[in-house]
């Protein structure tokens, strides 16, 4: 038995150490960096910041490298940049819905994506081609180069299709590109809020979108939920410091605290702020029968809904009047029954003597 129990804890401990392993020879067996050009706006970050002109096109290139003794073949994907549910900007989604207020996506003015197979500690130049629109605009374009190694990428599409956990590294280069160094102001806009469940958990997502092309930095959220008329905060959620990408949107969660999904229309008070900036939201919403039945019996580690005490002695004390007066009355029935019989014999008994005394007597 203190065999088993030795054997156990070193296969735990082996499982807790192992990914730390993992990525340190993942992270070693591969590199990528930017070659900056010369029309780098600050030459001092390492990702492209470029100032591009209406229809310009450009060669960029990174380089990569193989620092293992084995021949490793890496992807390099130039990758709009989205908004997670976490409120970080995302460089990593290579088939990601455009935001409907994205009308040129860095994936329209780049070339796409590229394979490169590197021998054991071989360096390349890989080479992209900018091809700006001929119409100007105003903000900026952002996104990144996601570079993985082929293997890793190819697991993790099968680690998503039966649901498995696989340690992958990769780089990202960001890449951001400009007409204009004028700052263009943010926009905050309120879409969709919904009942919704996270990890299975019953919860509240409400759609922000930034519409214009411009990051939204330092930003802060505080929501609010009450029942409509009702002033008593019901859930709150408080996120700081998160980012937006230009031209983006993303579900900002408000956990439901492991309570069920009750139907019933519902109000939403929220605040966001990013420096000078500031948003203020009030919204309505519905959850329907429907929606909180289905989510409902998905969710798990729903708390079982307390009794409503005042509400079961209030009706236990209505029963028991209820019972009280019901047997009240049929006493009194009762007894009104048997003084209504009673008085019935009593003229009985008046009305037969009255009749005796008038009938003859014999003999006379």
């Amino acid at each position: 038995m203190r065999k088993l129990y030795s054997l156990i804890v070193i296969l735990l401990i082996g499982s807790l150490i192992s990914p730390i392993i993992g990525r340190a020879e993942g992270s070693m067996a591969y590199s990528a960096k930017a070659n900056i050009p010369e029309n780098q706006i600050n030459k001092t970050l390492t990702y492209f910041d470029l100032k591009m002109e209406p229809g310009q096109e450009q060669e960029i290139t990174l380089t990569v490298s193989n620092s293992s003794d084995k021949q490793t073949t890496i992807i390099l994907s130039p990758n709009i940049a989205t908004t997670n549910q976490n409120g970080v900007i995302d460089y990593s989604q290579t088939k990601g819905k455009l935001d409907s207020t994205l009308k040129t996506p860095l994936s329209s003015v780049i070339s796409k994506e590229q394979e490169v197979t590197l021998a054991p500690n071989e360096t390349k130049q890989v080479p992209f081609t900018l091809k700006m629109p001929d119409k100007s605009f105003n903000g900026l374009l952002l996104g990144g180069f996601y570079v993985t190694k082929k293997e890793e990428a190819e697991d993790s599409k099968e680690a998503e299709k039966n649901v498995q956990i696989k340690n992958n590294y990769s780089y990202v280069i960001g890449i951001q590109l400009r007409e204009s160094l004028e700052e263009v102001k943010p926009q905050l806009k309120m879409n969709q809020i919904k009942p919704a469940l996270l990890n299975y958990r019953t919860a509240v997502t409400v759609n922000l979108q930034n519409t214009e092309a411009t990051i939204i930095k330092e930003f802060d959220v505080h929501a609010k939920v009450r029942k409509k008329g009702n002033g008593t905060v019901l859930h709150e959620a408080t996120k700081t410091d998160m980012s937006m990408a230009p031209n983006s949107n993303f579900d900002f969660p408000i956990s439901w605290d492991n309570q069920s999904l009750e139907p019933g229309t519902y109000t939403l008070d929220m605040t966001a702020k990013s420096g000078e900036n500031q948003w203020t939201f009030e919204e309505d919403f519905t959850i329907s029968a429907k929606e909180s039945k289905t989510l409902n019996t998905d969710a798990v580690e729903l708390e079982k809904k307390a009794p409503n005490w005042t509400l079961i002695i209030l009706s236990v004390i209505a029963a028991m009047t209820l019972l009280i007066g019901g047997m009240l009355y049929l006493i009194y029935k009762h007894k009104k029954k048997k003084e209504a019989a009673r008085k019935a014999r009593i003229r009985m008994q008046k009305r037969r003597k009255k009749i005796n005394k008038k009938k003859p007597k014999v003999g006379k």
